[in-house]
């Protein structure tokens, strides 16, 4: 019996190949995808998506045919199937610990992990399946994910990723949708061979979509582009399609009350939609990341968005600007030098800051700061002092989120005849770790209460690549609200406007659904109490009827009136039993994961001493709990989560088989137990990896699903302080969802160790002399001196220390970035002079020079050395 595993990655739709061939032979003829279907079944909001490819091998040798396909970032994969040589091979969901045994057993035969690979498609998450195909055969790749869409801006968006990188001759897209309202909005722009948004969408249907009204409440789209027009559309590129297939919608709702709810098989789903009355006023707080690291076109972008965003604020509105690098500054826009500046708890070794006063008065914010109104007078001097704004330093996130929070508590009305403010938001944009005060991410999020009643939303945007989302998003999730990525481009400023949009118009506040108790059963009831409602949304609960129960009776509670249920003269609507599936209590159960992991990531603590101290209280904490529920739920109806991972089995007769497998690698296995690695936005990803590896004459199969963002070195453990320290073996085993842990664990082909090498912190390098003229300070690196030398030295920082290359070293050593080979020798044993002479080394990063030291494969080899030189 084969086995391979599905881990979570990134790209869409791509067949590649990969075949070793002597220079005098003819060039091999390259798989080619023959058949591309995809087809999206929508019932009530709730999406499943079937993608099947078919690719041969033309050649007269076997190639390795690696398939790629990306899956949207709120999506669960629910079922992978490959038919290879009529050998059909089908997945099985199982816990992930399960199948981390699995690996172990598998790895001390020898076996080897599987492929990760990296992507830049937005927002998405990409499937990765490499499989040896023998000459002249076939081989077909099922997979079907599943996705409830989330109404936004007023419309549901479909997005399908086609990126096969080649022509299709059998290439065909359809989508059917159903809804028990008249869809009236309907939008099937041209395919898209951009990530880049536009703000300039209108309703229209692509010439190439057919369009076919079944009722006005379905529709079946279908799109089918010929060579010639695959050719067009990838800008008469002949390497084929590489884009996104969307389609948008609305179902109508003008003379409908706001709540639609529907039933089947003793299940219900209830959609609530804001009524369309004036938004709210609000108190917006801006927090800007101004640090080293923001300098040049993101700081641009930063400033054009803010320009947009400030002039969108609507007269009733309050607003503040905090601006934050190594101090955080609430700017004051009467007397812009009577700002209030809040310096950190710690001086820094690596910015020229005075010894910080202990009195606690001068680390808070003062009681009746201003709040300013969206006055255009007040608008221009906020325009005015952004364009000022200039980026140096490191990043100091807990000061910045705390006077944030602070602020909301203390700000009065400026020049106005208000007493009270309105509601506030925080909206907080880094594009950075912490670096600088307190940098723990226990601590930070300690500032805010899980007890999310009266407490402030923090909206988080993590701009780039460096940003740290996974924990933005715990911080938002803490806080009753979201985050996002905003991705490095020409649009960036575009996204920042599109993100304040979808928050731009609180309607609603405090919606509670409470249901007759004698009616439901309260405990599978999904999430029933929001914070803030925005124009445009809507909100989903799912639960189960008591048995015998036609009726649903109940109450939504806000902050503008109550709605009853059931709606006057409408009752549940059930839904007709067109399909087999069970799609509503699968929908229901969808959610229902979703917003439990979303729980376990808000409550959960990294720090071993924080974890330990709640595992001792007597009962289960409740994000857990949440846990154990995801998981129990996603082993049910098979789902692909972080708590769980796809294992392909295939049997000698070519059907599913539940016996133990006979082989299996898991990569990724050091992750820690409490730890989830999270898809961008509301979902997640599962960090498991596994591999079959054939026997003798048989096909090989790879699959993965990666991280999600390129090149991005996720969530290092850095030290207070700019954050320089070498990783201990400890850090390195808890580190446990970096892209270099990734690829050490499933790219390797042979068995290694690796050196044990004791290090220490930069600060005890007495000889190491910051730099601290000039603008040589950002979140990347810093400026040294060593010793007496006038020569300054770039010190690349330890989250940037990936992805370089290094001169050639004697003795088998191996030139590395400084800061991740910080020996205790360097201080003790080693004078300048001889760190010059006999290890020092320069690293390079996007043609820039760094310092870097030949690092010895362990301590001792360097204080033989070291003994050495001194008897010379």
């Amino acid at each position: 019996m084969r086995l391979c595993v599905l881990v979570l990655a990134l790209v869409a739709v791509t067949i590649t190949s990969k075949v070793t061939a002597a220079p005098t032979e003819k060039q091999v003829v390259a798989p080619k995808i023959y058949f591309l279907h995809i087809k999206s079944d929508i019932r009530a909001r709730y999406a499943k998506t079937f993608v099947t490819s078919k690719v041969v091998n033309p050649a007269d040798k076997a190639q390795e045919v690696v398939y790629q396909m990306t899956i949207p970032e709120t999506a669960f994969i629910s079922n992978f199937t490959m038919l290879l040589d009529d050998e059909l091979m089908k997945g099985q969901v199982k816990e992930r610990t399960e199948a981390k045994h699995e690996y172990h057993a598998a790895k001390e035969s020898g076996q080897t992990a599987g492929h990760v690979a990296t992507a830049t498609v937005r927002d998405s998450n990409q499937v990765r399946i490499s499989v040896n195909v023998g000459p002249q055969s076939k081989v077909t790749f099922n997979v079907t994910y599943e996705e409830l869409l989330v109404r936004r801006k007023g419309r549901y968006e479909l997005s399908i990723n086609v990126n096969p990188r080649q022509v299709v001759s059998d290439l065909v897209i359809d989508v059917f949708i159903k809804e028990n309202r008249n869809i009236t909005l309907l939008q099937v722009p041209e395919f898209r061979s951009s990530n880049e948004i536009d703000f300039d969408e209108i309703d229209e249907i692509s010439n190439l979509t057919q369009v076919q009204r079944t009722s006005k409440q379905e529709l079946h789209l279908h799109f089918a582009p010929s060579e010639s027009d695959q050719i067009r559309l990838a800008g008469n590129d002949k390497s084929g399609l590489g884009g996104r297939f969307v389609v948008r919608y609305d179902v109508d709702r003008k003379n409908q009350p706001e709540s639609e709810i529907l039933t089947r098989d003793g299940y219900f789903v209830h959609f609530f939609t804001p009524p369309e009355v004036k938004p709210l006023p609000k108190h917006v707080v801006f927090v800007l990341d101004v640090s080293g690291s923001m300098y040049g076109k993101k700081m641009v972008q930063l400033k054009e968005a803010m320009n947009a965003i400030l002039d969108e604020l609507r007269p009733q509105d309050y607003f503040n600007l905090i601006e934050f690098s190594h101090p955080v500054t609430i700017l004051n826009l009467d007397t812009p030098s009577n700002s209030t500046v809040i310096q950190p708890a710690e001086s820094s070794p690596w910015y020229d800051q005075p010894p910080v006063s202990p009195d606690p008065a001068l680390r808070t914010v003062p009681d009746n700061i201003n709040a300013y109104p969206a006055t255009q007078f007040y608008i221009n001097i906020a325009k005015e002092a952004v364009e000022k704004m200039t980026a140096t330093g490191g990043t100091n996130i807990h000061d910045s989120v705390k006077a944030a929070i602070e602020l909301t508590q203390k700000a009065v009305p400026n020049n106005s005849t208000e007493t009270k403010l309105p509601a506030p938001i925080i909206i907080f944009l880094t594009d950075g770790e912490a670096t600088v005060g307190e940098t723990g991410a226990d601590k930070i999020l300690e500032l805010i209460s899980t007890d999310r009643d009266g407490g402030v939303p923090i909206f988080s945007l993590a701009f780039g690549d460096d940003a740290d989302l996974k924990f933005l998003k715990r911080l938002s999730l803490r806080a009753g609200a979201f985050a996002r990525k905003i991705y490095e481009a020409s649009d960036a400023a575009l996204q920042l406007r599109d993100f304040y949009r979808q928050v731009a118009s609180p309607l609603l506040t405090n919606a509670t659904f409470e249901y007759d108790k004698e009616k439901v059963e309260g405990k599978v009831l999904t999430k029933q109490k929001f914070g803030l409602v925005f124009s445009g949304s809507e909100l989903v609960v799912a639960g189960k009827l008591i048995s015998g129960v036609e009726r649903l009776d109940g109450n939504v509670l806000t902050s503008r009136g109550n709605y009853l249920l059931p709606v006057p003269g409408e009752n549940p609507a059930p839904i007709a039993r067109d399909t087999e599936d069970n799609f509503l209590e699968r929908l229901w159960a969808f959610l229902s994961i979703k917003q439990k992991l979303d729980q376990y990531e808000a409550g959960r603590l990294e720090s071993t001493a924080a974890a330990a101290a709640k595992n001792a209280s007597e009962e289960k904490p409740a994000f857990e709990v949440a846990k154990g529920d995801a998981l129990k739920l996603a082993l049910q109806f098979s789902f692909v989560t972080p708590v769980t991972s796809l294992v392909v089995v295939k049997s000698d007769d070519g059907t599913a088989n539940e016996k133990e497998p006979s082989k299996v690698v898991i990569g990724n296995e050091e992750e820690e137990e409490n730890e989830l690695t999270p898809y961008v936005g509301s979902s997640y990803h599962n960090a498991i990896a596994l591999q079959s590896v054939s026997t003798a004459g048989s096909a090989g199969i790879k699959m993965s699903m990666i991280h999600r963002y390129s090149g991005m070195m996720a969530h290092r453990k850095k030290p207070a302080g700019w954050g320089f320290a070498a990783e201990t073996k400890e850090s390195a085993e808890s580190d446990s969802d970096s892209d270099a842990v990734l690829d050490a664990t499933l790219t390797s082909t042979l068995e290694t160790t690796t050196p044990e090498i004791s290090t220490v912190p930069i600060s005890q390098i007495s000889w190491l002399i910051p730099e601290l003229q000039g603008n040589c300070s950002t979140d990347d690196w810093q400026c040294f001196k060593i010793g007496n030398s006038s020569e300054v030295q770039k010190v690349l920082s330890f989250n940037k220390s990936q992805n370089v290359t290094g001169e050639i070293c004697a003795n088998n050593d191996v030139c590395k970035p400084f800061t991740t080979c910080i020996l205790p020798e360097f201080s003790t044993d080693t004078s300048p002079d001889s760190f010059v002479q006999n290890l020092k080394c320069d690293v390079l990063l996007d043609g820039d020079k760094f310092l870097g030291v030949c690092c010895p494969q362990n301590n001792s080899s360097l204080t033989t050395r070291l003994e050495a030189e001194a008897v010379d």
